[in-house]
């Protein structure tokens, strides 16, 4: 069973990875950066002896994350030689950036932008991000001629509303315009709370229901954290909308798969 304290680790990594010339570590560095107390509570939540034997089980619980992700381990860890070796440099830099700046409400657009962008390694179709502040739809009537573009009769964006919820809309390549589905993304720059993810959830679902060609039902709705996200931490209930986090933006083994059965 996976915990946060899997994903502190993880993060710890990717941040000396990157701040290291070459790019490699070893788990003894990691004690000299003060890290110890990271390895510690490791050690007792896979209740083994040493650090060692928690790093190998925290990589190996990671592994298994990506590979459900689609996705390789953005790093290489050699229990021989405590020694992790950078991989996907480009992702590492990516999750010490969203650390960087997590929870830092004045660094929401930055968050959304940086995921939009780091959207289309996974993504085919067109990536539009339409959140508030925007560059140059700044004016309600030109976002919601923008989303007429995009299948919209109705307007959004009606009284106070900033954006409608909508932060970021992934076109799917499939059909054509108003017929066409998206994926509506909704970025949250801090970490997982079940009150924000329930309140943002409802206004996005809201502004679908103004499009033209589609009921809001046949699009998806996610709400993307500056966070992670494993099966333990979900519960039980069926979900409204999908989780995302930041290891959902790792890069694919293979952007298109086909399996015919």
């Amino acid at each position: 069973m996976m915990s946060r304290g899997v994903f502190e680790f993880f993060e710890v990594v990717a941040e000396e990875l990157v701040n290291t010339s070459p790019q490699y570590i070893t788990s003894r560095s990691l004690s000299a950066q003060g890290q110890s107390s990271i390895l510690d509570d490791l050690q007792k939540h896979f209740a083994v002896n040493t650090h060692a034997d928690a790093i190998t089980s925290a990589v190996a619980e990671l592994e298994k994350h990506f590979k459900g992700k689609d996705a390789a381990l953005p790093f290489d860890y050699d229990p021989m030689t405590a020694r992790f070796i950078a991989r996907d440099n480009d992702f590492l830099m990516f999750i010490k950036s969203m650390k960087g700046i997590r929870s830092i409400g004045k660094q929401s657009r930055v968050f959304e932008c940086s995921v939009a962008t780091r959207l289309k390694n996974r993504a085919t179709g067109a990536i539009h991000r339409v959140g508030h502040p925007r560059d140059t739809k700044k004016r309600k009537v030109d976002f919601n001629a923008h989303l007429r573009t995009l299948g919209f009769k109705k307007a959004v964006l009606l009284g106070q509303e900033k954006d409608g919820g909508l932060d970021i809309i992934w076109q799917l390549p499939l059909g054509s315009v108003p017929h066409r589905p998206f994926i509506s993304m909704q970025c949250k720059n801090g970490k997982f709370e079940w009150g924000v993810a329930d309140a943002s959830s409802g206004s996005g679902i809201r502004s679908l229901s103004q499009h033209s060609g589609l009921q809001a039902i046949v699009h998806i709705p996610c709400i993307f954290f500056n966070d992670y996200f494993w099966p333990e931490r979900l519960g039980l209930k069926q979900l409204q909308f999908v989780p995302l986090g930041l290891t959902d933006l790792a890069s694919m083994l293979d952007l298109v798969t086909v399996d015919l059965i």
